[in-house]
């Protein structure tokens, strides 16, 4: 397996994965700023993408972050997704999320712009 160039933090929180007419009821194992990885059986195929609905609950809060997602790899645990897109404060709460657990924001933020930097940008036009 190729090493991971996003770091990953352990992640236990309760999620929804709908896709097509189907909603299946997920755990997070882990997350990161690019993807995520749910146990869970739901039956959808690498390179087919859904959504995720991810409940942020607590006794002081309660919310949800929605994210597309594309199918990357699958195992007998579950599936893990990358991000198709990421919405601004989904990105803050992520980064909040994954700094605050990794324990210093200095490396997240640098990985992220070098994901960003190594993506192909779209030309609007066409």
């Amino acid at each position: 397996m190729a090493k991971r160039k996003m770091s990953r933090v352990n992640f236990k929180v309760n999620a929804v994965i709908k896709h097509n007419s189907s909603k299946y009821k997920c755990c997070v194992r882990d997350i990161s700023l690019t993807g995520l990885f749910l146990s869970t059986d739901a039956d959808i195929k690498i390179g087919e993408t859904a959504t995720v609905v991810v409940k942020m609950e607590s006794e002081t809060t309660a919310g949800e972050i929605i994210l597309k997602c594309e199918v990357i790899r699958r195992e007998k645990e579950g599936i893990g997704f990358q991000f198709v897109e990421l919405p601004l404060d989904s990105y803050i709460f992520l980064r909040n999320l994954v700094a605050y657990n990794y324990g210093d924001f200095s490396p997240i933020d640098e990985e992220y712009c070098r994901h960003l930097a190594s993506r192909k940008m779209k030309d609007p036009e066409k």
